[in-house]
């Protein structure tokens, strides 16, 4: 199972054999916490499975908003010691670039930092597997002008959509905001826990990338 609360989404999915078999996508803005327990039981139900189904656990681990990976990762180590299952964690950008699988174009994959700063990371996508080309990172407008080319398309939330079009002359811009990172998260994690890189829950810490102050 997938999960997701790295920003304004609740994501949830459930991946086999490669292929995602159920999903889910709602937009708690900041009430994860409130809501996380109910919301995961209701989806298992509703798709008749049973908790002691799953084989393993994956959650998006950062960069993004401080207390929703928190609890996203509270939750998929709850699942995972309770349940006895390995737990897997995928980059929410490297999540975010498996919307644009098999397109060949650039892709940078933004996410709002807050305080005039994004996170950010550059992604080849020509084919089903998305190659990063840079690392994760987090700055300022100006520092993202440095990287920028004509052929990348702008991946991100809707509220900055405006602001990078108008920062970034030509560009183009697609909005992220109904894109299910606990898809990617699901199926990049059956693969890692497949290939036994399965990370310990005992240690595991959301990826922040800076600090909160």
């Amino acid at each position: 199972m997938g999960i997701d609360t790295s920003g304004e989404n609740l994501g949830l999915a459930i991946c086999q054999d490669g292929d995602i078999m159920f999903s889910s996508l709602s937009r708690p803005g900041l009430r994860h916490g409130e809501i996380i327990q109910k919301v995961t039981k209701d989806f298992l139900l509703k798709n008749r499975i049973s908790f002691n189904d799953l084989s393993g656990v994956s959650v998006t681990i950062g960069p993004g908003s401080f207390t929703g990976l928190r609890i996203g990762l509270s939750a998929a180590k709850g699942y995972s010691y309770s349940l006895g299952i390995p737990l897997a964690g995928v980059s929410t950008l490297l999540a975010g670039a498996y919307a644009f699988a098999n397109l060949d174009k650039r892709v940078f994959v933004v996410i709002d930092a807050k305080r005039k700063e994004y996170y950010w990371a550059i992604f080849d996508c020509s084919d089903e597997y998305p190659k990063r080309l840079s690392r994760d990172s987090v700055g300022s407008i100006a520092d993202l002008k440095e990287m920028v080319s004509d052929d990348i398309i702008f991946f991100g939330p809707s509220h900055i959509e405006k602001l990078f079009l108008s920062e970034f002359e030509g560009c183009e811009y697609r909005v992220s905001d109904n894109f299910n990172l606990a898809d990617t998260a699901s199926y990049l994690g059956e693969q890692d826990i497949k290939n036994r890189r399965n990370i310990d829950a005992a240690v595991v810490v959301p990826f922040y990338l800076r600090s909160r102050f």
